[in-house]
């Protein structure tokens, strides 16, 4: 019996010995893959915006930790609310682990609704992680003379003008605030990117502005709290602990029935919460996929990638690739009746 039990240990112990080496050799060959190379990391928007600072922070300390140690180039392409991007990732970009696309995750519902610009199947990509959720904000500036959001309701409301992004949280939430609940927006599309919108704001083209909160407070936290930017309402279930001003209404406060509530979730918070994904083309070869993964993972708990990310003022707080691959499932599942009813304000 003794003899049995030492003939189990001597093979668990050469089994353990022999997985370890397939995983070096494994680690070897990716290592080798991606010696020398330059991996692309493009962003879904234009420079200067919330997208555009994650990525870059993310592309100075990626590198360390993919194996064979890559250089890292981050690159724009922006149009359609990141939809271009995702058609690009999809249909024509390289899938041999060399590109990685930073896409939002408000595209679901483009490909929900059957929007016919859509060329992928956002299920299919391989996800890599999300630095973090994001909830948004409605702004205006101290010029539109609004301050609270009850200012957009009722028969004496002002009319606030808000920067559209197609495509994107940014266009969509103030389109389902106007005509979910009533409140006086204008909505100007056409614009490429958080950056361009801010730029309309400054020169008074725009007097609002729908933007998360980890993007303005990157971008644009001296206006909020100097008062040349009010915060009307935040779309979340639960207040940002961290705003600078607080009683701003969330999600039960100006949505007043259940349904509204639900489609202003689903419309404009579900979606952002896998807002900054990043992801390689379906294609890619499982083995450099997982060590992407692994690398972006190991990226978010690097000391000197969280010290850079304090300093820039960017919050991390990772949603793992299973929690954005269920996520992506329930959206796919989504009630026809809500469906219909999302689609009828987003894609009239």
């Amino acid at each position: 019996m003794k003899k049995f039990f030492l003939w189990i240990l001597v093979i668990a112990l050469w089994a353990g010995s022999v997985a370890q080496s397939w995983a070096a050799a494994a680690d070897d060959k990716v290592a080798d893959f991606y010696r020398g190379k330059t991996v692309r990391l493009i962003v879904g928007f234009s420079a200067g915006g919330g997208y555009d600072a994650y990525s870059r922070l993310i592309g100075r300390h990626l590198h360390k930790h993919i194996p064979g140690n890559p250089s890292i180039v981050v690159d724009n392409m922006a149009g359609a609310g990141s939809v271009i991007l995702a058609n690009h990732m999809y249909n024509a970009a390289p899938k041999d682990g060399t590109v990685i696309g930073n896409f939002s995750g408000q595209i679901i519902l483009e490909q929900l609704f059957g929007n016919p610009a859509v060329q992928f199947d956002l299920a299919k990509f391989r996800f890599l992680g999300v630095p973090i959720g994001e909830t948004y904000l409605l702004l205006s500036t101290k010029k539109s003379g609004i301050t609270r959001f009850d200012d957009l309701m009722g028969a004496k409301s002002k009319q606030l003008t808000i920067g559209g992004i197609p495509g994107s949280t940014v266009e969509q939430g103030p389109m389902l605030l106007r005509d979910l609940l009533g409140a006086n927006i204008k909505v100007v599309s056409g614009y490429k990117g958080t950056a361009d919108v801010r730029l309309a704001m400054e020169s008074g083209e725009l007097d609002g502005f729908f933007n998360s909160w980890e993007s303005t407070k990157v971008t644009s936290l001296d206006r909020v709290k100097n008062g040349e930017w009010h915060i009307l309402a935040q779309v979340g279930d639960h207040p940002i602990a961290a705003l600078p001003v607080k009683n701003v209404p969330t999600i039960p406060q100006i949505a007043k029935t259940d349904e509204q509530q639900q489609l202003l979730r689903f419309g404009a918070w579900a979606p952002n919460q896998f807002a900054k994904v990043y992801t390689v083309p379906p294609g890619t070869p499982a083995d450099r996929a997982a060590a992407l993964e692994a690398a972006l993972a190991k990226t978010f708990t690097d000391k000197e990638f969280l010290a850079d990310a304090e300093k820039g003022k960017l919050d991390i707080d990772p949603v793992s690739t299973a929690q954005v691959q269920k996520m992506v499932t329930d959206f796919f599942g989504l009630p026809a009746d809500l469906k219909a009813k999302l689609k009828k304000i987003l894609k009239p």
